[in-house]
């Protein structure tokens, strides 16, 4: 079964993200801090979702914990559409996609579907 971990700390946009992640057969777990990044290298996930909008976690410290894994999971960020420098800041930092929030929510389903 295919791991998405989750930083994600709006409750309604994480609610929307687990029905899909579950529809498509993903077990979600949920960075709700920096410690939860601590017992990735045992359950790595297969993808990792990071809202760089996110005030329970730094999102690019949880980006880059997660390009150390011996196995660094497909990793999608999103934000607000005017945020340009933070979403340079994600790409360097190891995202492998870094969109607007508006296309996230469009693409999530498809997203979701490409991960084992």
């Amino acid at each position: 079964m295919a791991r998405v971990h989750v930083a994600v700390s709006d409750l309604i946009f994480s609610s929307r993200i687990a029905a899909e992640a579950r529809a498509a057969g993903a077990e979600v777990s949920w960075v709700r801090s920096q410690s939860a990044c601590d017992d990735w290298d045992a359950q790595s996930p297969h993808l990792l979702i990071v809202d760089l909008n996110s005030t329970s976690v730094d999102p690019l410290a949880v980006i880059r914990r997660a390009r150390l894994l011996q196995t660094p999971p497909k990793i999608i960020a999103f934000l607000s559409h005017v945020q340009r420098d933070l979403a340079q800041q994600a790409a360097e930092t190891g995202a492998d996609a870094v969109l607007p929030r508006s296309a996230f929510v469009i693409q999530l389903p498809e997203l979701l579907r490409g991960i084992k």
